[in-house]
């Protein structure tokens, strides 16, 4: 198990961020000629498997590693700066407090500069689930997929999360009917944890697996298999279909309620038509 040991633990509270990609193309001016400065940590194991990903799989633009202490020096108009953050969201709501909520995710930012230990203007945010190598190796190229989805769309605005991701389900749907998705019983809700279930729904390749082999895939850079992932934003929650190679996302739509954590029929059926 690697941890994350930077001295540079940002906290992100609601009010600070919470979007994952600001797609405005003019914040991006500088970046292909810039670039990105991934902060290590104290532990050297950790910074050897991020050296390594980003050695042979980071393209956008130049990348260096640095220590925590030269955030502030490098600051400028081509720098942008890459490191795990606390997210945190809180809701009171209703007198009973039956609406209350609260919770904290970590998630991998990149961003221009931070003051006070906050991050300014943030470009990007991946959640992680784990820290671990196929982790970081998911966020690392997810970012990196996220940025090219901005060149390519190229738009003179921020889009809000929902908005960003129809966008990115218009372009890309299609794509998942000719690949194999890998899912495990666990991410289904009880209609569709099986084959009969799913197959009356779903008409394309699907594999029930384990999460060992979804991580294998996504190891392999298997570009066939797209596998399922849910993320929490403010408090809504989102299903992502996301392919095993680089990381791209394919499909992403607003889940029905925030303690829901399995993925209903409605989704593939979205894919389906």
């Amino acid at each position: 198990m690697i941890k994350k040991l930077s001295v540079i633990l940002l906290l992100l509270s609601s009010y600070c961020y919470s979007q994952e990609v600001n797609t405005d193309i003019r914040e991006y001016a500088s970046f292909k000629q810039g670039t990105t400065y991934f902060i290590m940590s104290g532990d050297k194991k950790y910074n050897k498997i991020i050296n390594d990903i980003l050695i042979k799989y980071w393209t956008v633009n130049k990348f260096e590693m640095i220590k925590p202490n030269q955030v502030e020096k490098l600051t400028g108009d081509g720098s942008f700066f890459v490191d795990q953050v606390e997210y945190s969201f809180s809701r009171t709501a209703g007198t009973t407090g039956a609406l209350n909520m609260a919770y904290g995710v970590t998630k991998l930012a990149m961003f221009k500069e931070y003051k006070k230990n906050t991050p300014k203007d943030v470009l990007s945010l991946v959640q992680l689930d784990k820290i671990s190598p196929v982790e970081m190796l998911f966020s690392i190229q997810m970012m990196q997929s996220e940025i090219n989805f901005v060149f390519d769309l190229n738009k003179k605005k921020d889009l809000d999360l929902k908005d960003y991701l129809d966008e990115v389900t218009e372009r890309n749907i299609k794509r998942i009917q000719s690949k194999t998705l890998y899912v495990t019983r666990n991410d289904l809700k009880d209609d569709i944890d099986h084959e009969e279930g799913l197959k009356k729904i779903y008409n394309h390749k699907f594999i029930f697996t384990t999460t060992e082999n979804i991580e294998k895939a996504i190891e392999d850079q298997n570009e066939d298999a797209v596998f399922i992932k849910v993320i929490n934003y403010r408090n809504l929650k989102f299903v992502l279909f996301i392919c095993a190679k680089n990381s791209e996302l394919l499909y992403g739509r607003v889940m029905t309620g925030f303690n829901q954590n399995q993925v209903g029929p409605k989704f593939f059926k979205d894919i389906n038509e």
